[in-house]
């Protein structure tokens, strides 16, 4: 049963239930506790004044009794059962024989009155009338609870009031510790999302002014500095990967996948694909010099074609050695043949200068094969003229060749 009262969907509703329990228990106890005591010091304090009444009432019938005056007796006794809280007192005289008694009408009692009469009050105070040192009669006086009873409904009707008050100050006090905890939860929440959605690892929980949460708050940021190092290191490594992946570990041009993936990707654009032309690029005595020098100086050479291409082209073309001693270029941004003319060319100069090493002077050149994206169908057509138009360049004393249907 406690499990199922402390079950709840939200923590405002456990924090409700928490402090309405505590409070249902501590008004229980509480008002246990008062009302017992209070009740019985009413209680002490009714027998008391009706034992002061009782002595009252013997005094003033004392001298009706010597002279067995009834009418008077009857007076002095229905005017203290009228005013005080009694409800019946009873007048005997020295023989036991009743001279006189007074009944608070039934109109003034109720049920509870009367159960309560049988609980509290209900054995009489009963008082010896005497008169110079000789009995004369007897009294005997049944006090009323009704003043117990009233003092318990007041108590009850300042009790629901305080209840209501209390009531109030628990869910105002429930909501304002709600609102607190939810402004300490509110950060961690956004920052949970932000981590969860966008890896923000660099993001940091904030200072909180409750201790517990200032000590949790901690803790996650410890955790999430050694999750911010292990994925700053495994991005770099995974750029590492993906580097080697892609390019040439010899020239560290892109390789001829990473190529591939460039110009199927800008051939699949249609604004891209409009003025894009490729180059084909063939050492033509490459051979030779592996022969005649080694293949050491033959990838010398190549480095050098790498360096000099990537000089000689313009920021936004795209460079890559496909295998051996050849290499393919990307051009963006061709509006007009003209344009592949002086590119062309102006690598075809690039190579005039022979390579130093070692104080050997090497010297190398290539052939240049282009074709224009807009007489191709796909990227393999644009590659398939491309490479025809390399080779018919081999056959021409310039060196380049542009491909035309």
């Amino acid at each position: 049963m406690i499990l199922n009262l402390f079950k709840s969907t939200s923590l405002q509703t456990l924090f409700r239930k928490s402090q309405f329990t505590i409070f249902a228990i501590t008004l229980f106890i509480c008002t246990s506790t008062f009302v017992t005591i209070s009740v019985f010091t009413v209680e002490s304090y009714a027998k008391q004044n009706l034992l002061l009444i009782s002595r009252t009432v013997s005094e003033r019938v004392q001298p009706a009794l010597v002279f067995s005056d009834k009418i008077t007796i009857s007076q002095i006794i229905n005017e203290y059962t009228f005013q005080h809280s009694v409800r019946l007192i009873e007048v005997y005289d020295m023989k036991g024989n009743k001279v006189a008694e007074s009944l608070k009408n039934a109109e003034h009692y109720s049920y509870i009155q009367k159960i309560f009469d049988q609980f509290f009050l209900k054995e009489p105070i009963k008082l010896k009338v005497q008169h110079q040192g000789q009995l004369v009669g007897q009294v005997i006086l049944y006090g009323s609870s009704n003043e117990i009873l009233m003092f318990i409904i007041k108590i009850f009707i300042g009790l629901a009031f305080g209840m209501l008050f209390m009531i109030f100050a628990v869910w105002w006090s429930v909501n304002l510790t709600y609102r607190h905890i939810m402004e300490s939860f509110s950060p961690l929440i956004q920052i949970a999302q932000l981590l969860k959605q966008q890896k923000a690892y660099n993001l940091r929980f904030p200072q909180s002014d409750i201790k517990e949460f200032q000590e949790l708050n901690g803790t996650f940021n410890q955790l999430l500095d050694e999750i911010q190092t292990w994925h700053t290191h495994l991005q770099n490594e995974n750029n590492a990967l993906s580097y080697q992946v892609q390019h040439d570990h010899l020239t560290q041009l892109p390789n001829r996948s990473y190529f591939y993936q460039v110009l199927c990707n800008l051939f699949e654009d249609p604004n891209q694909r409009q003025n894009l032309a490729l180059v084909f690029i063939d050492n033509n005595n490459f051979k030779a010099i592996n022969d005649q020098y080694g293949h050491l100086v033959g990838d010398e050479v190549l480095k050098e074609m790498s360096n000099r291409l990537k000089r000689h082209i313009r920021q936004n073309d795209f460079v890559a050695r496909l295998a051996g001693d050849e290499f393919a270029i990307i051009l963006r941004s061709i509006s007009k043949v003209e344009h592949l003319i002086s590119i062309a060319e102006n690598l075809i100069k690039c190579c005039e200068e022979p390579l130093i090493y070692k104080e050997q002077a090497i010297a190398f050149s290539f052939s240049l094969g282009i074709a224009i994206s807009t007489q191709a169908s796909s990227p393999e057509d644009l590659i398939s003229q491309a490479d025809q138009a390399m080779y018919k360049a081999k056959s021409l004393q310039h060196h380049w060749f542009i491909y035309h249907s």
